[in-house]
């Protein structure tokens, strides 16, 4: 039986993006990342692929504060995924989760600008005119709605996201109306993270995933996935521990 292939698409929360207060950080293994999980969960009949990109935005080139420029593409996502969808066909779902990095105050990205450039992402993954050449049919999409930015966060670099919280607060909506729209499926992340502060990443810089937010959210995911696709869950999920590795 041929594999389903499922594309996880995102910024450094997709990557695993280790949360560090002093500069250079690290990547969490795959035991740790949520699409490492989703794919044990899972078992060998799907391909899970990872296309997470730290300060990766839906459709600017650069993002202030980085530190790193990117040639080509460089973090606009608009940009790089018809390439990048094009790379891994055939495709039976993508999973996109960003917005984080739109939040960024030198953007000047209003929440509504955020769904817009979603938008465009989704057009891309449902209406991407590959059949001329490619005989495989369009992929679903599962939309991701990021976790909240807050007071942590705010309190390390409040200058550099000023206004997010609230703009964080609002893309939930906009990304679930725009998912009915479109036809896709929605998930709001922030809704699984529910340790104080709820809503929130709970690494150490207020912004990225930490082990026990990869574990929920790659519950959640699963869950969802089984809304789409009609799952053999592995026996080994029976009894699968949140912080197992």
């Amino acid at each position: 039986m041929t594999p389903k292939r499922l594309l996880c698409f995102g910024d450094s929360n997709t990557y695993g993006w280790m949360g560090s207060l002093d500069g250079a950080t690290r990547r969490y293994p795959s035991s740790i990342r949520w699409t490492g999980r989703l794919a044990r969960m899972l078992g060998p009949r799907w391909e899970v692929l990872e296309e997470g990109l730290g300060g990766r935005t839906l459709r600017d080139n650069f993002t202030v504060g980085n530190g790193m420029t990117i040639p080509g593409a460089g973090l606009s996502a608009k940009d790089y995924l018809p390439a990048c969808l094009l790379s891994h066909l055939p495709l039976d779902i993508v999973i996109i989760m960003l917005g984080s990095n739109d939040m960024k105050s030198a953007l000047k990205h209003s929440a509504e600008d955020i769904a817009a450039g979603m938008g465009e992402l989704l057009d891309m993954v449902l209406d991407f005119p590959w059949q001329q050449v490619l005989d495989y049919p369009h992929p679903r999409v599962l939309l991701l709605s990021p976790p909240l930015i807050g007071e942590r966060k705010m309190s390390l670099a409040g200058a550099r996201y000023a206004g997010a919280p609230e703009t964080s607060r609002a893309l939930a909506g906009l990304y679930r109306r725009l998912a009915e729209e479109k036809g896709a499926v929605f998930l709001d992340a922030a809704s699984v993270l529910t340790d104080a502060p709820a809503g929130e990443a709970h690494g150490v810089d207020g912004m990225h995933l930490d082990e026990r937010d990869h574990a929920r959210l790659a519950e959640a995911v699963f869950e969802k996935m089984k809304n789409i696709f009609p799952l053999d869950v592995p026996s080994s999920h029976k009894n699968f521990n949140l912080l197992s590795s």
